[in-house]
């Protein structure tokens, strides 16, 4: 006789419940005070959940108990849900140990190790800074191939991973792990396919006449023709943000304001409480702290915290709104539920939210009633905001490409000349040069394709349902900034059912069509 789906969802949740929670703890505490016992620990706790998500006897005992059916829709949706989760991680047990040491050991290192210029170690904050700020090229580059040093420290270790995923996937049956992971996410690869093609001949053309436009501008300011122009001379280590010329700073506005007080008031207008969230946060930079930010539903019962570096400057404002959106989506999911549905449906919603929520930095509304702009100045900014959101979602885009193309291109073939597709992609989708006789693994400094693979097409699609669901929310709330009608409809339509329908579902009723480009594609466009 089968097992009944309630009783298995039930002996599924005592097991693994307990155990994600241990998991996160383990991670924040690591997060927060790199040292070797605090990994060890993270790296134990890691092993105890992976050995769970990965037993061949719970993974059969939930298809067996979706195959016989005959419980009510909301457990049976959950069990669909594990059996995904389970999917991902039918990891052999030696193969489990080896991958928990190895992503303990590259998280690690992305934690304590500092970029080096001169005698001089700088966190990835001052690194910024000076290629934010600096109108010196030597120093630009200097910090440039500063941040790029953890790539070395790590690329080994990295390229061991990527072979050690991909034997588990095709153990698994699948091409590699790249496949893999999509499948287990529920992304169709040849949907995903069409995507990116149609993302990236749309935006070829307005990217290259913005970039056109940047580079002349930093020719000017760099005195160097355009074909001198090189990575440093951009605004980030990665050239995956845009903040727009002197015209549009929000500098100014920014100066003396307090990160946090802003956030706070932004979500306070829309009737979304964020403060019992960042009580629980780490939200000041130090050493032995992971120099990123991120948001951790440690519990899904309401232990919730975000973690963050935070500086002066609109790229840190932009980044704690972001974080905060993961925050307060985790924060309005129906306790009730499910332990099992008690998530968003896909990352690539919960990404969506957050990356909508950090552009409210430049509406208009928020010029005036958050950073208290005058009307001449709001009106003056209006203009430079939309044109730095749009130049920034073409830029990230384009960013977003690289990455995904180059985890196919790693995971299809580890052995490769990954420097030369990693610059041949940059290149080719950035349109920046290489820097002469480079060999370095530049690649294996963005800590994603480490910690975090297969993910970045979530950042994409992201952003395309971000620029949907902004669309649904303004016809339906009139706006963000001073609307709790606009808090209401996303605690509503999108936060509160977590994972309870599947996310094209989701998306189609929370914005009244199936997720597509055409509203991103409109926004460039408008």
């Amino acid at each position: 006789m089968p097992p009944h789906p309630d009783a298995v969802l039930r002996r599924l949740t005592d097991r693994l419940a307990p155990l994600e929670r241990d998991l996160h703890r383990a991670f924040w505490t690591a997060a927060t005070d790199a040292r070797p016992e605090t990994s060890a620990a993270k790296q134990r706790a890691e092993e105890a959940w992976l050995a769970a998500l990965g037993d061949a006897e719970l993974f059969a005992e939930v298809q067996a108990a979706l195959a016989a059916g005959g419980s009510d829709p909301r457990t049976l949706r959950a069990l669909e849900q594990a059996n995904l989760d389970l999917l991902a991680n039918q990891i052999p047990e030696g193969d489990r140990a080896e991958l928990a040491a190895l992503q303990a050991k590259v998280e690690h290192a992305f934690s304590t190790v500092r970029g080096r210029v001169g005698d001089r170690e700088l966190a990835n904050n001052e690194l910024e800074r000076v290629l934010a700020d600096s109108d010196d090229p030597a120093e630009r580059r200097a910090a440039w191939e500063a941040g790029k040093q953890v790539g070395a420290a790590v690329a080994e270790d990295v390229l061991a991973l990527v072979e050690l995923r991909n034997r588990v996937a095709r153990e698994r049956g699948y091409r590699d792990w790249f496949a893999f992971a999509l499948a287990a996410g529920d992304i169709d690869e040849a949907w995903l396919e069409r995507i990116l093609e149609e993302v990236e001949s749309a935006t070829r053309e307005p990217f290259l006449a913005a970039k056109a436009a940047l580079d002349a501008r930093l020719s000017a300011r760099f005195g160097v023709d355009v074909d001198a122009l090189r990575p440093w001379h951009y605004g980030d280590l990665f050239f995956q943000r845009y903040d727009g010329e002197a015209g549009a700073d929000l500098g100014p506005l920014l100066e003396g304001a307090d990160t946090v007080g802003l956030t706070v008031a932004t979500y306070d207008g829309m009737g979304l409480e964020t403060r019992h969230l960042l009580e629980r946060s780490d939200l000041h930079p130090r050493p032995g702290k992971d120099q990123h930010a991120f948001c951790l539903d440690v519990d899904r019962a309401g232990d919730i915290r975000v973690l963050a570096n935070l500086a002066p400057g609109e790229e840190w404002l932009d980044v704690l709104l972001h974080e905060v959106g993961h925050a307060v989506y985790d924060d309005h999911i129906d306790r009730s539920l499910p332990w099992v549905l008690r998530r968003p449906p896909q990352p690539l919603v919960t990404e969506a939210v957050a990356l909508m929520l950090g552009r409210l930095r430049r509406d208009p509304e928020f010029l005036a009633g958050v950073l208290g702009a005058d009307p001449a100045a709001a009106q003056a900014l209006t203009g430079p905001s939309r044109e730095v959101l749009r130049t920034g979602q073409l830029v990230f885009a384009r960013w977003c490409l690289v990455v995904v193309r180059f985890e196919q291109a790693m995971y299809a073939r580890p052995g490769g000349d990954l420097v030369g597709a990693w610059w041949d992609l940059v290149e080719s989708l950035q349109g920046l040069r290489r820097p002469e006789g480079r060999t370095a693994p530049d690649w294996a400094s963005k800590i994603h394709l480490a910690v975090a693979p297969v993910y970045y097409q979530s950042y994409l699609l992201g952003e395309l349902l971000a620029s949907q669901l902004d669309q649904a929310v303004r016809e339906g709330a009139g706006g963000f900034v001073g609307r709790p009608a606009a808090g209401a409809f996303l605690a509503e339509r999108v936060f509160a059912p977590g994972a309870t329908r599947p996310w094209r579902e989701l998306v189609a009723s929370a914005t009244g069509s199936p997720l597509g480009p055409a509203a991103f594609l409109a926004g460039l466009a408008a």
